[in-house]
């Protein structure tokens, strides 16, 4: 009988109680009672929202890898090719889960290999390509996706927590305007890049 994957009470906790447990340097917080914005959120010749997206993905990474630490049983890597896995019902190549993660094809290929090890993923031939097999999540791989996504919701919300539906729906356009600028430049020769600069 297969394995259930579920946590033990204390690794359930809520993200804000991972958050009361943790060590962090004092110079990386401000004081919540300040209301000020938190450190180095702006630096001369670099006032651009843009650049603070960078910041805020930066805590993220860092929070979504402290949380998979206290877990102890998947890397970060791994949970983004598993995630991206999790949508695809029929599976898909290494290069198809790199696409949608936004991730090379060897960082990928590492964490899929690792994901096999562990039994939370799989590979079948491919009839199209036999040099590119297709890989999918396990029953133990989706049991483990479906606990972790749980966490995840509840991260993102109370990330959003204080922002309206309408503040939610103007904050995604935004954002969705410069994911689709990042996306040409990344199909611009680097010439052409620095061109546009």
């Amino acid at each position: 009988m297969m394995g259930h994957v579920s946590r033990p009470p204390k690794e359930r906790m809520h993200v804000t109680e991972l958050n009361k447990n943790a060590s962090w340097p004092e110079s990386d917080l401000v004081d919540p009672h300040q209301g000020g914005a938190p450190r180095g959120w702006k630096i001369d010749q670099l006032d651009y929202p843009t650049f603070r997206l960078t910041l805020i993905g930066k805590i993220m990474d860092r929070l979504t890898i402290r949380y998979l630490a206290e877990r102890g049983d998947i890397t970060y890597a791994e949970w983004r090719a598993m995630a991206r896995l999790a949508t695809m019902r029929k599976g898909g190549t290494i290069g198809q889960i790199a696409d949608l993660a936004w991730v090379d094809k060897a960082e990928v290929s590492r964490a899929v290999g690792q994901l096999e090890a562990k039994g939370f993923a799989a590979r079948r031939v491919n009839p199209r390509d036999r040099r590119t097999p297709i890989i999918f999540l396990t029953p133990l791989g989706q049991e483990r996706y479906d606990d972790g996504i749980r966490e995840r919701v509840q991260f993102h919300e109370s990330l959003l927590q204080n922002f309206s539906d309408k503040e939610r729906g103007e904050l995604d356009a935004l954002l969705e305007k410069i994911g689709s600028r990042l996306v040409q430049l990344m199909a611009m020769p680097l010439e052409a890049e620095l061109d546009e600069a």
